[in-house]
């Protein structure tokens, strides 16, 4: 892709605008590189000509990691979840989750109930489920696994079971 002069200005002047602010989310990185990238090259070679590829897919080609931050308790809970309670799972993955395992049992994933899909998917993802019936309070769910078509991801922690308020 060859840009023209404005184009090339916009981008060298962006760069300079931005160099050395690295802090930012994972996308503000993965642009920021770029930027950097084209922007050094811009002005070591001024008559240069980038070319850009197809987009990379597949894994690691993602800017932000595929990997789930945390889950949310109800409120006054730390790491306890009685049945019937919902639990939020927040992180990052490449497309809506289906499932949800608890110690590798499947669970139902509940629709965000604020009604906003894009939450649900994929950058800061949110996905809600609830701590089934039959699970005993005292019971460790020692992991919890979404997945999704062709991936699945492990909470960095578990949670206890408690008895119903």
């Amino acid at each position: 892709m060859q840009g023209n002069e404005g184009g090339w200005k916009t981008a060298i002047e962006s760069y300079r605008e931005v160099r050395g602010i690295t802090n930012g989310d994972c996308k503000y990185q993965a642009g920021y590189n770029l930027l950097k990238q084209v922007g050094s090259f811009l002005l070591e070679h001024p008559d240069g000509k980038v070319e850009f590829g197809e987009a990379p897919t597949g894994p690691g080609s993602a800017a932000c990691p595929y990997r789930v931050t945390d889950l949310y308790f109800p409120i006054g809970n730390a790491d306890e979840a009685a049945p019937g309670d919902i639990v939020e799972v927040q992180g990052t993955w490449p497309s809506e989750v289906r499932h949800v395992f608890l110690d590798g049992k499947k669970q139902d994933v509940r629709p965000l109930s604020e009604g906003n899909e894009d939450k649900a998917c994929c950058h800061k993802g949110i996905t809600l489920f609830e701590v089934p019936q039959n699970l005993q309070p005292g019971t460790e769910v020692k992991k919890v696994t979404l997945a999704g078509a062709g991936f699945e991801l492990t909470a960095p922690r578990g949670f206890t079971v408690k008895a119903p308020s």
